[in-house]
């Protein structure tokens, strides 16, 4: 008898472990959602306006690495170059 409560026990402990799981999940997705910022999308899109006048991206990874500094520089000047609101 005491198998059994001990069975049911363990069974009731990984099914609230599997919840707990599952709610932080959700938790995560929701706030992969609210770090969506105007800022953000700004941002991205600045990005792509100044990737779209460079070359494509390389695929050796250290001209990869050159070409997210150059990327970077670039929208820091852009960055700079805007009036402070």
């Amino acid at each position: 008898m005491l198998e059994v409560i001990v069975f049911f026990l363990a069974l009731l402990v990984i099914a609230l472990i599997k919840m707990r799981t599952e709610v932080n999940q959700d938790d995560s997705e929701l706030n992969v959602i609210e770090q969506i910022t105007p800022e953000n999308t700004f941002l991205s899109q600045l990005q792509q306006k100044v990737e779209a006048t460079l070359l494509p991206r390389p695929s050796d990874a250290t001209l990869n690495r050159h070409y997210d500094a150059l990327i970077r520089a670039e929208l820091d000047a852009h960055l700079s170059s805007m009036p402070n609101s």
